[in-house]
């Protein structure tokens, strides 16, 4: 359990870095700008997986799975890289957004980081409840089926 709380306070801690101190001044972010921080964001990510191999190698996580550390690694930059491809139509959508509403460049990044971080919130309170209603109302699960349909 400490390790999810380390993990969120870590992401936490990245948000307010991103918002509150590199991008405290709207500015209009550049290619080159953006580029210097995905890589940057990339290389935290991919360090991560230094630390999946500690804390399997530790037998600091549960393991019911038996997974080895170098197995644990590359499951986990598999499931990165497959998110990171997927996001790829976000931008798209992202610009076309941008572009209907007209925000100015200027604003653009502070809207788009309390827009993901909304989604982050309300993505939670979906989980939260959805499971609580699972648990309680078993054929919920169905309507729940129907509605992704």
């Amino acid at each position: 359990m400490w390790i999810w709380i380390i993990f969120i306070i870590c992401i936490i801690i990245f948000l307010a870095l991103d918002l509150g101190v590199f991008n405290k001044n709207d500015h209009v972010i550049r290619s080159k700008e953006a580029g210097i921080w995905t890589g940057i964001w990339v290389t935290v990510a991919l360090s991560f997986s230094g630390v999946i191999y500690w804390l399997f190698s530790e037998n600091l996580v549960d393991n019911p799975t038996d997974l080895t550390p170098g197995t644990a690694v590359l499951k986990y930059i598999t499931g990165y890289l497959i998110e990171l491809s997927l996001s790829i139509d976000n931008v798209f959508v992202i610009a076309v957004i941008f572009s209907s509403f007209a925000i100015p460049a200027i604003y653009q990044h502070r809207v788009l980081f309390w827009g993901i971080l909304g989604a982050i919130v309300f993505r939670a309170l979906m989980i939260l409840f959805g499971v609580a209603l699972i648990n309680k109302i078993d054929w919920i699960i169905y309507v729940f089926g129907v509605f992704l349909l």
